[in-house]
């Protein structure tokens, strides 16, 4: 051991209580000089160079025999007082024993001074002990300054002397100490009485040295914990006493049990926390460790326990890493820079991916160690891997769109834009708008629109979060105009932002103001369609747009609903499956595009299909298609895109216009067929009309007597225009809904037979055959119209009747309906056209315009006036065959006991 360390290891208390003394020498238990005077040591002749410190007393003082036995003496726990030296230097030492805390003696301190030899001995003696009661007195004073209570006591812990620390301690006084001869044991906590009392017992009788911590009970009721430090002294002849001191750990207790619960959280946050925790100390020994790290390093308790170092633990574990040697450097690089702090990626063997963390351990401002922790990555890192795969389709996806697509997130900066946005507002490929102002992005872009303040303060609006979804266009100054939509962005169901679409709509809108009237559906169809979603998750699953991502082997990795669903399939049953299984009736036309793509890296962009998909078979559908190639971005070509938008409603909206337009052509022509067989119907009888007036005025001009034919004749030609005409009126009101019918009683067989009596004089060239039953029929409904209608079918069957040809009527009852028939054998009605017959303007084709005058409405307004009392009227007819009309009309109920009113 050198010098220094020796001189270091004397007790700190000897050496103060020798300050304090003003000692000359101070020595240890073991006699080894821990100070001495310079003077005394030269007194010594101890030799230049050589420190005294450390050595045995009696090597140092060897020339001082009288000192060196006091000092040995005082050794023994005896203080003792001496001189020697010659007759001339007589010196006089005052020699202490010094005691510790636990009582045991710790080193002697001796201060010496010149003696008078002059004075008589007796007084010299008395300056003796005067001297020594002076050092007693420091020496007590000493005592008391100690923090803690020093006492002696016999073995019985009655206390003999206790210093004036322990009033101090537990606040009674220290003489209470001393008179009440079981003050200890009343003191001692109730709780730890029995066993201390029996614990000093026993020590005592064994005579050996002892220590024990206990509570007492404090003046003002305190509990005090107590480390109490004992010596038994036992002196031959005498009786053991005990000798010690008390101090005073309740802090410390306190802050022990504080730091046995710190430690027991900490311990159970070790063990609860996902990750695996390793520390060391400085020496690589491993200090703590949870369960999770011996699980994830499978590292057996043997190798963990007892503190191995850490090369023991590293060899333990190289065999599971991918790299063992890469493994083992960086682990020893880390320990060459104590203070670096680290995070990094571990590959294990067995395919799994640890992240690993290390940081040094400090206490206040040392490192006193350094702390490892683990944690799995391994489903982090291959979801990261299948999300970049998404990303990079879904930005594809993005920038392959027709519209142009911006997002601004809560914050009003710029988020997202693809490059038919930086097309469409002119933005140069070096200009960077992620995470750029919103506000000053605008202001940049509102000198290329015709209203630039509209065009701000509008984006303005927008930029605060809602749920709000709008729609409208925008007008640049160079004539283009971009159809603006704009829609809140959400995550859940939180709005976190807004996403605008434009679409440059120029082409449309001026093909749209052209022929706005016939492409209005179309129109509709396309916006529904062509609507952009703004956030790229939503935008691929929520799209009404088919859309999938194909890998190499041209197998689903990601697809959305509206494609799933036109194979009959959930996007959950496509995604891993090859496009053949999922669609085998597509795939013989959608392979080879599809290698294509992959194998020139060219897009396909707007193709037109019309094939039949698995959830419509049988049904032909159209389509346009198009297919991106998708790559990385080193390149690769990984997979295909495919967009799919179904075109068969905008098809059977074109079809849908053609018809309507087809059929406002053939409105068209009933109209001028109508118009012409109306101007020539009305101009029929005008000219006889006119003919048979002009003669009436030649002669009354004349005097000539007026045939009566002629003014007879000139009558029907007036009835024939007056019957066109209310024709034409029925008609109109019809349409109007206006024509009005009353409601009475009308005896079906009367007005029957009326009619015939009415056409009967028009019929001359025609047998009139009518058949009625026994009963008489009622129906509710107009007399004068049943007579139109019966009038109506009559004029019919004698027109198209050949001479001599029939016309036969019955009325017959039919359950609670009244039925009636008109049969003729005239030229019949083709079957194609039997379902048109009661339609206005309509005329059977085989029925020319000369010689069957009419404006084909009368069957039009039959059909309205038999309906309208609550029957049906049909025909029955054969081409050349002859017709037969019938129609039906609901009796009226008969009172019981009556006639029908």
């Amino acid at each position: 051991m050198s010098m220094e360390a020796s001189i270091r290891s004397f007790p700190e208390l000897l050496l103060q209580v020798g300050r304090s003394l003003h000692a000359t020498v101070i020595v240890d238990l073991e006699g080894r000089i821990a100070r001495i005077d310079s003077a005394l040591a030269a007194a010594a002749e101890w030799g230049d160079g050589v420190p005294p410190e450390g050595r045995d007393l009696e090597e140092v003082l060897l020339l001082i025999p009288w000192l060196t036995k006091a000092l040995r003496t005082a050794l023994t726990g005896t203080e003792t007082v001496s001189e020697g030296g010659v007759r001339d230097q007589l010196m006089r030492a005052v020699v202490l024993p010094v005691f510790g805390d636990d009582g045991q003696c710790l080193g002697a301190c001796a201060r010496l001074s010149e003696s008078d030899p002059t004075k008589p001995w007796p007084a010299h003696h008395a300056a003796l002990e005067q001297e020594l009661t002076r050092t007693q007195r420091q020496y007590e004073e000493l005592i008391n300054t100690i923090d803690g209570v020093v006492w002696e006591a016999d073995v019985d812990f009655h206390f003999t002397f206790v210093n004036k620390q322990s009033e101090r301690l537990l606040g009674y006084p220290h003489r209470q100490w001393t008179q009440e001869p079981d003050f200890w044991r009343n003191h001692v906590h109730p709780e730890d009485r029995e066993w201390a009392q029996a614990y000093c017992m026993k020590a005592s009788r064994e005579h050996r040295p002892y220590e024990f911590e206990y509570r007492m009970l404090a003046a003002d009721e305190r509990v005090v914990w107590l480390r109490t430090i004992v010596t038994v002294l036992a002196e031959e002849g005498r009786p053991p006493r005990l000798r010690g001191i008390m101090v005073d750990v309740t802090e410390q207790r306190r802050a022990r049990e504080s730091l046995e619960q710190s430690s027991s959280l900490v311990r159970a946050t070790l063990e609860s926390i996902a990750d695996a925790v390793l520390a060391l100390d400085t020496h690589r020994r491993v200090t703590a460790y949870n369960k999770r790290f011996q699980q994830l390093w499978q590292l057996p308790d043997d190798v963990l326990e007892g503190g191995p170092d850490a090369e023991n633990t590293l060899a333990a574990a190289l065999h599971l890493v991918k790299e063992p040697k890469r493994f083992a450097d960086r682990i020893r690089e880390v320990y060459a820079n104590p203070t670096l702090e680290e995070v990094d990626t571990v590959e294990m063997a067995d395919g799994r991916i640890l992240e690993r963390t290390t940081r040094p351990q400090r206490l206040g401002t040392a490192i006193i160690g350094r702390i490892w922790s683990y944690r799995d990555v391994t489903a982090e890192h291959q979801a990261r891997e299948k999300l970049e795969q998404s990303a990079s389709l879904l930005r594809t996806t993005f920038d392959s769109i027709a519209d142009g697509v911006v997002a601004v997130g809560a914050n009003k900066k710029i988020t997202a834009y693809n490059k038919r946005f930086q097309q469409l507002w002119r933005i140069p490929d070096g200009a960077l708008l992620e995470n750029l102002d919103a506000v000053q992005a605008v202001l940049a872009a509102a000198p290329l629109v015709k209203n630039p303040e509209r065009f701000v303060s509008r984006l303005r609006e927008m930029f605060e979060l809602s749920d709000v979804a709008d729609v409208d266009s925008v007008e640049f100054r160079d004539g283009r105009i971009l159809e603006r939509t704009s829609l809140p962005q959400r995550l859940g169901g939180t709005i976190i932002g807004r996403v605008w679409s434009y679409r440059d709509v120029t082409e449309e809108r001026i093909a749209k103001a052209e022929q706005e009237r016939l492409l209005a559906a179309e129109q509709t169809a396309r916006e529904q369609l062509e609507e952009s979603f703004a956030v790229l998750d939503t935008f691929l699953n929520n799209s009404p747009v088919g859309m999938g991502f194909l890998d190499r082997n041209l197998r689903f990795i990601q697809v959305n609903d509206a494609l799933a669903a036109l194979h009959g399939k959930t996007r959950e049953q496509e995604l891993g499956r090859p496009f053949r299984e999922m669609a085998p009736l597509v795939a013989a036309n959608v392979e080879p595009l599809i290698y294509q793509v992959m194998e020139t890296g060219k897009p396909i962009i707007g193709l037109d299909m019309a094939l039949e998909v698995p959830a419509t078979p049988g049904q032909l559908r159209y389509w346009r298609v198009s297919y991106y190639p998708v790559r990385t971005t080193s390149g690769r070509i990984v997979g295909i895109g495919v967009v799919v938008v179904e075109l068969s409603a905008e098809r059977r909206a074109q079809q849908e216009r053609e018809r309507l337009l087809l059929e406002a052509h053939e409105a068209i022509q009933i109209r001028d067929d109508f118009l012409a067989v109306a101007s020539h119907e009305l101009k029929t009888p005008l000219t006889p009309l006119k003919l048979h007036l002009q003669r009436l005025q030649k002669r009354c001009a004349s005097g000539q007597p007026i045939p009566p034919e002629y003014a007879q004749k000139a009558l029907d030609q007036v009835e024939r225009l007056s019957g066109l005409i209310s024709d034409m009126l029925d008609s109109s009101q019809i349409e109007a809904g206006r024509l009005e019918l009353e409601r009475e009683p009308v005896p079906l067989r009367e007005v029957l037979r009326e009619a015939l009596a009415e056409i009967r004089p028009t019929c001359l060239h025609h047998p009139l055959e009518y058949e009625e039953g026994a009963e008489e029929l009622i129906v509710l409904g107009d007399r004068d119209r049943l007579e139109q209608v019966l009038m109506n079918l009559l004029e019919n069957a004698r027109k198209y009747s050949p001479m001599k040809g029939p016309i036969r009527v019955t009325l017959t009852r039919n359950g609670a309906e009244a039925l009636v028939s008109v049969s003729d054998s005239g030229i019949g009605i083709p079957e194609d056209q039997l379902a048109h017959l009661f339609e206005r303007f309509f005329r059977a084709s085989n029925a020319p315009v000369s010689g069957f005058g009419g404006l084909g409405l009368g069957l039009y307004i039959c059909r309205h006036i038999v309906e309208r009392l609550g029957g049906r009227i049909w025909a029955e007819s054969q081409a050349h065959q002859g017709t037969t009309f019938r129609f039906t009309l609901p009796l009226q109920a008969q009172v019981p006991g009556g006639n029908a009113s």
